[in-house]
């Protein structure tokens, strides 16, 4: 499935933006045990958003250096 262009490039935003508004509930109330569920989705989405950026500008920027689509190695068959 592919997704728009706008769709796509947003999407590290929004889990970022997810992880920061988990991250936030979880500050209001510490004492409550939902909050570190709270704050444990809070970190995956924060690390979430950052990983797909990351990779998506290292991929880019592998593209630009070398002028070619850069095939990731696939794993092996088991």
């Amino acid at each position: 499935m592919r997704l728009a262009r706008p769709v796509y490039e947003s999407v590290p935003l929004i889990y970022a933006l997810i992880g920061a508004g988990a991250g936030y509930i979880s500050y209001l109330d510490p004492e409550d045990p939902r909050m570190s569920i709270a704050l444990a989705i809070g970190v995956v989405g924060e690390v979430a958003g950052l990983t797909v950026f990351l990779r998506r500008q290292d991929y880019r920027a592998r593209s630009r250096e070398y002028g070619e689509i850069i095939e990731l190695p696939s794993q092996p068959r088991r």
